[in-house]
């Protein structure tokens, strides 16, 4: 990695079927997922592979930004983060690290392409308002965070309460 600012990119997949069937093991739902070379060095088990908590590196000034999706991609359930925080840096251990409060931010005109016979090349589009969640790493340290989000049907009626865990970022 070079010395400029980056931005590290976490996916948040969400198993719905066992969510919903399984509501207190919010743990066993989620797979987190982001760019090999942030993996932090001192990581392992599902704190550096895909996992619940994955724990990644970042230096001061980088972005670090959040979206969800569910296995089904969003089809018949829907994964929505509705608030990112920076967890208490006293409670369970000692996390120095900080970040600037997280913010939603809403894209408009994503394209989300689909196979279609009648279009020239055979694919074609339609666009979405895309939302994700956004803070700058600061303050060097480990830092805990917490990622609460909603399952939604597709009529955007919320299924179940809202989920929230806890994962690391270390900040160089």
């Amino acid at each position: 990695m070079s010395g400029t600012t980056q931005t590290i990119d976490v996916l948040i997949t969400v198993d719905a079927d066992y969510l919903q069937s399984h509501p207190s093991d919010v743990h066993g739902a989620i797979s987190m997922i982001s760019r090999r070379d942030v993996v932090d060095a001192h990581a392992s088990g599902d704190s550096a592979d895909g996992g619940a908590e994955l724990w990644i590196d970042a230096n001061s000034g980088d972005n670090i930004r959040w979206r969800a999706t569910t296995l089904s991609r969003n089809f018949d359930r829907i994964a929505l983060i509705t608030k990112v925080t920076q967890g208490d840096p006293h409670q369970g251990g000692n996390y120095p690290g900080s970040m600037s409060t997280p913010l939603s931010y809403n894209i408009p005109n994503i394209p989300v392409p689909y196979l279609d016979s009648g279009a020239a090349h055979g694919i074609s589009k339609t666009d979405v308002t895309y939302t994700f969640w956004q803070a700058v790493a600061e303050a060097p340290g480990k830092l805990w965070y917490k990622v609460t989000f909603v399952l939604l049907d597709r009529n955007l009626n919320q299924i179940g309460p809202a989920y929230t865990w806890d994962p690391y970022i270390t900040v160089n």
